[in-house]
């Protein structure tokens, strides 16, 4: 670990101004602002050769561009935090006092062991539940069980350090049910999408169980969709430019007739055969492989989201269901195809522990 992870680098103002303010970050640009690297400068650049591996990880995850806030908690989870000053400038989007000083300075507590189980026992209680009211949606925003004293901390929610937050939150929610953004008895789901409009951080576990895809899934779904389009293209260009190179092989070929040149007509047939054959350029064949990864990835999000997938299950349908819908749309596939893509994308793209969180 650098030490840049251990103690996380003060940015200058003028480097946060000039980067708070922007829609996206790319991979590269957040790893060197976590870094306290200005992104443009070549001299610094060395600076990042320590984390390529975490780079090409997340990658492969299909990190490549995300908001500001995604990224800071990002780096939170891969040992790389950001220092405080970004999160006070970044979060939360809607309210700018305590709030965002209870984010700034407590995130570490909410990646914490303790925090995460009293998250998914909450979960268990209450994310199915036909409504919540104002009261029981700021306990749970704060990681306490409504109604009682079982705080993550051993305090109940009116006591400690929270007692702030917890009112700043409730005068947010009056005025919110006042002007009609949100009743006072409403569907979980709703008061999630409340909560994360009005910038209070949502862990993607509580999105799930009620029925939501997260802001940060759908960001890195759209930028897949967006890399895999330039891919295509440029796949498409690359063929193009191998069919004309062919044509303007056979026409040469064709147009030569002397016995004298022989020897020319015979190199511009080996030309041609290779031409024809499968890719044999390193970067194609990565390129291939890229695009395997992105359709697998593609896969099991649709498996999950539709057949509620689970590769822990020793028995499972959820193959045999997709073999039978691609019978039906006329492009079929065995179910035992099915399954070896779902199991190689569970093993390969997703972190273990992820299916503990989604499924408890």
């Amino acid at each position: 670990m650098t030490d840049s992870m251990i103690n996380p680098a003060r940015p200058t103002e003028s480097l946060m101004q000039a980067w708070i303010y922007r829609k996206l970050w790319t991979m590269n640009e957040a790893v060197a602002l976590a870094a306290g690297i200005t992104p443009v400068a070549d001299a610094d650049q060395d600076s990042l050769q320590s984390l390529q591996s975490l780079l090409e990880r997340t990658e492969r995850d299909g990190m490549r561009a995300a908001t500001p806030k995604q990224w800071l908690w990002w780096g939170e989870k891969n040992d790389m935090p950001f220092h405080s000053d970004w999160w006070l400038a970044i979060t939360p989007e809607g309210p700018t006092g305590f709030d965002g000083q209870h984010f700034a300075f407590n995130r570490g507590e909410m990646l914490s062991d303790a925090y995460l189980q009293q998250e998914r026992r909450l979960i268990n209680k209450w994310a199915r539940k036909p409504y919540w009211t104002p009261r029981e949606a700021i306990d749970l925003s704060l990681n306490f069980d409504p109604f009682t004293t079982d705080g993550w901390r051993g305090e109940a929610p009116e006591t400690g350090e929270t007692i702030r937050e917890r009112e700043d939150r409730f005068q947010m929610l009056e005025r919110a049910a006042k002007v009609g953004d949100i009743s006072e008895e409403a569907a979980p789901g709703d008061y999630i999408l409340w909560l994360n409009k009005c910038g209070y951080i949502v862990s993607e576990a509580w999105w799930r169980a009620v029925g939501l895809k997260s802001s940060i899934i759908e960001s890195i779904e759209a930028d897949q969709l967006a890399a895999l389009t330039i891919e295509n293209e440029k796949l498409r260009q690359d063929v193009k430019t191998k069919t004309d190179r062919i044509e303007e092989l056979e026409a040469a070929e064709k147009s030569v007739s002397t016995d004298g040149q022989a020897v020319e007509i015979e190199r511009l047939k080996k030309e041609t055969a290779r031409l024809k054959t499968d890719p044999e350029n390193p970067r194609e064949k990565a390129a291939l492989t890229r695009r395997l990864n992105s359709l697998q990835k593609a896969l099991l999000a649709a498996a999950v989201d539709g057949y509620s997938y689970d590769p822990r299950r020793a028995r499972s349908d959820v193959a045999q269901q997709i073999a039978a819908k691609s019978d039906e749309l006329g492009c079929p596939v065995t179910s035992q195809t099915v399954a070896k893509h779902l199991n190689e994308s569970a093993e390969e793209h997703v972190d273990q522990a992820f299916w503990t969180a989604i499924y408890p």
